[in-house]
């Protein structure tokens, strides 16, 4: 990879940043222009963007005047768009990339790094927060966005400001709180194909006037799968039952706290998964045609439950403190079909995959208006994982030579007349326990160096010690003494073995700001970021009834990444941000194509890239928006074992990582009679190729391809909004993934995304 090229990207975004036309997100504050009727609006209130607050440096800040590349989405786009998913809102953000797989595994990716896998022990790449809650482990990592206040997504390392797990960045979802001092309320009501119907009603209710306030919001969702298998079974359904309640009290003018319960249980059918290179009986390989797989036992069922208490205070006119005080839930369940066939040769199941979170932290902040302010931190983190998961493989498929061969070999001559029985199936029941200890400090400053020049700077230690327990027992499903595999996937004969793992992580972040206009600024900044590593014990096969462990451990990842950028407003109504970046990546962690082996630090890589993204009020009523992203990834050393051979995977591309991804949208409002406006918005995302796995295969890749969202309706001043909408109107069909662990055993697999979703909304609020 060219050093030059790379040197010369983040020269042009600087450069190009004083005269550009293109591209910013419009949604982040068109909401307060929409409040007002069309023919009081201004085109000069698209500068409201620069005015939109965030609080990703841990204080109140304009959306320019943070040293980053962030993107903030207010609520009132959130349920402008209906954006109840992350995937459908990463479509407006440019370096950010969402496929939702199941309720349970969603692959999120920032400028072509993965969050970690759903593992019990992986240790996330990118963080996710919930009201300032770390809930980062990927079983948790997907909420439904319903009566949101913002979400905040910060790309590039973010490890000083938001700690473990923000390697390459991060998302903080903020929800709206209870408001003491006024009744409102409001009722939505979806009906859509596939026999779609959802729910949601938000209530705000004064207990004890201007003092204690109650907020309660609900939402039910269910829709039939628009998948259908050979047996007539739907897959790829929805089943979602959501809730959450608030309590706010202004205990005094300069003390409030405010608690939240949120609870969220999932109950959808099996997610469609279906091989690509052997159609079954009746089937075939296309990912988009009918599904061919089994069914088996447990159902996927997840349940997210959490208390936040937060506490501020105004300690004076300089000092601030905050409280951040949390535990949470994470239950899930579900089996699936590995092979994607109808054959039954491979059976995963998730018998009981749990997560406990408490976690506390401590803020102190300080601004008395000068040059200097700064914010300080310490919190404690308490992770407590287990995992029962069981992966069958079947015998007689297996010798069979299976997916070459698919009649099974029921029994195996071994000599002498003698004949074998073979096995139906050889479990391997892995069990697994982290136990995670992590306190962290952190210290973050501002200073003004000039009227025109702000440094800004943080430090972050965190020291993690990680426990990890496990347990392997193999067993046959009926009795038959296994031939090809005595020993599973490693057999501890069910005894449980303990490795533990200190981790020291030392993040630091540097940033300088040119304030170049009252309106515009350019800053360049360095960030290192940690994914910590942790404790492995694989199992050799037992010695005279003894299990024979072995201890390793997994490095810790590194990124360090380098960036410019500008952003602000150029002439009424528009605003931008550009950013370039480079970054190096060394020890990154992937699984092996070996199940045995797990997962193992694979070298170094590097990328870098362009983002552009910007707003423009075009007109009274017309808005306009465009982003775009240019992303150039490469494995610099990256060695695997493939079938017992070294392969090199040096100069391939991340997985997930287009090179260019580009989106555009116009929103339309005008008015219709009396207290009416009528409304359109439409937005097109389009993605280049991009591979699903690090070997890089044609057969597994993503073509280019672009989905269309549009939604026509009218609206009154009121609040009551009728809608109807379509999103992928084109009925464009793509993929979330390809390989998954039916790869290992040369039986990779396709999970396609949601086809054309069409339907009526209507919203009343009071």
């Amino acid at each position: 990879m060219s050093h030059a090229l790379r040197r010369s990207v983040l020269s042009v975004a600087l450069l190009s940043a004083t005269a550009l036309s293109t591209a910013e997100q419009a949604f982040a504050q068109a909401a307060a222009a929409e409040a007002a009727p069309s023919s009081a609006r201004d085109p000069a209130q698209a500068t409201a963007l620069d005015a939109v607050v965030v609080t990703a440096q841990k204080r109140e800040q304009v959306l320019k005047d943070v040293p980053i590349s962030i993107a903030a989405v207010d609520g009132e786009t959130i349920e402008r768009e209906n954006f109840t998913d992350f995937e459908r809102l990463s479509t407006r953000i440019p370096g950010f990339f969402v496929q939702q797989q199941t309720d349970s595994s969603a692959s999120f990716v920032m400028r072509g790094i993965e969050a970690g896998n759903a593992g019990a022990v992986s240790e996330p790449s990118i963080s996710f927060f919930l009201n300032d809650v770390d809930t980062s482990r990927s079983r948790g990592m997907l909420k439904e966005l319903f009566d949101i206040e913002r979400v905040e997504v910060a790309k590039g390392p973010q490890g000083t400001l938001y700690g473990r797990g923000s390697q390459i960045g991060a998302v903080a979802v903020h929800t709206r709180k209870a408001d003491p001092g006024a009744w409102s309320s409001s009722l939505e009501a979806q009906l859509g194909n596939y026999d779609l119907y959802s729910m949601t009603g938000v209530l705000n209710a004064p207990v004890v006037e201007d003092r204690l306030g109650l907020r309660v919001a609900v939402r039910r969702r269910e829709r039939d799968g628009y998948a259908t298998n050979v047996d007539g079974r739907k897959l790829n359904d929805d089943d979602l039952l959501a809730a959450r309640a608030s309590l706010r009290w202004l205990a005094t003018p300069d003390l409030s706290f405010d608690l939240i319960v949120d609870h969220q249980a999932d109950d959808d059918t099996a997610v469609m998964t279906k091989a690509i290179n052997l159609a079954s009986p009746g089937g075939d390989t296309s990912p988009f045609a009918g599904a061919a797989q089994n069914f088996y036992d447990p159902p996927q069922e997840r349940r997210q439950t959490g208390v936040t208490l937060l506490a501020d205070w105004q300690l004076g006119e300089a000092w601030s403190a905050r409280s951040i005080s949390a535990w949470r839930d994470v239950a899930f369940t579900e089996s699936w079909d590995v092979d994607g066939t109808t054959y039954p040769f491979l059976i995963g199941r998730n018998l009981h995959d749990d997560q406990k979170i408490l976690s506390q932290e401590f803020r102190l902040a300080y601004d008395a208006g000068g040059r200097f302010r700064s914010t300080f931190g310490a919190g404690y983190y308490n992770d407590r994982t287990y995992n029962l998961m069981e992966l069958v493989i079947n015998e007689q498929y297996l010798l069979a030579g299976f997916p070459r061969s698919t009649t099974p070999v029921t029994q195996l001559p071994v000599g002498g007349g003698v004949v074998l029985p073979v096995t139906e199936g050889v479990a391997t029941l892995m069990s697994t326990r982290n136990d995670r200890d992590s306190w962290s400090a952190y210290l973050n400053v501002g200073y003004d160096l000039a009227p025109r020049w702000v440094l800004d700077a943080g430090v972050r230690y965190t020291r993690d010690e990680a426990t990890i327990h496990n347990a392997n027992t193999v067993y046959t499903v009926d009795g038959v003494r296994p031939i090809a595999m005595p020993n599973g996937l490693g057999n501890s004969l069910g005894q449980a073995f303990s490795n533990r793992g200190d981790y020291g992580l030392l993040q630091p972040r540097l940033a300088v700001t040119w304030r170049a206009s009252d309106q515009v600024n350019l800053y360049a900044g360095v960030s290192r970021g940690l994914r910590a590593g942790y404790p492995q014990t694989s199992f050799a096969a037992p010695v005279d009834g003894v299990a024979q462990p072995t201890y390793g451990e997994l490095k810790t990842e590194e990124v360090l990444n380098y960036e410019i950028g500008a952003k602000g407003t150029l002439g009424p109504g528009f605003y931008f941000e550009v950013t370039g970046f480079t970054y190096d990546y060394k020890d990154f962690q992937t699984r092996a194509v070996d199940l045995t082996v797990g997962t193992v630090n694979a070298g170094r890589a590097s990328a870098y890239g362009l983002e552009t993204t910007a707003t423009w009020q075009a007109t009274r009523d017309l808005t306009l928006s465009a982003a775009y992203a240019y992303l150039e990834t490469e494995y610099d050393a990256f060695h695997e074992v493939v079938n017992g051979v070294l392969v090199d995977r040096a100069g391939n591309a991340f997985r997930m990582a287009p090179r260019h991804t580009a989106s555009i949208g116009a929103d339309w409002r005008r008015p219709l009679a009396g207290d009416w406006e009528v409304f359109a918005n439409g937005h097109y995302a389009w993605r280049s190729k991009f591979y699903l796995n690090n070997d890089n295969l044609e057969t597994e890749m993503q073509d280019a391809f672009g989905l269309f969202d549009l939604r026509l309706g009218v609206e009154r001043y009121d609040g009551l909004r009728i809608e109807a909408y379509a999103e992928n109107l084109f009925d464009r069909e793509w993929v979330r993934d390809i390989g998954n662990g039916g790869k290992s055993f040369g039986l990779p697999t396709s999970i396609r995304a949601n086809p054309r979703m069409v339907g009526l909304r209507l919203r009343m609020q009071w």
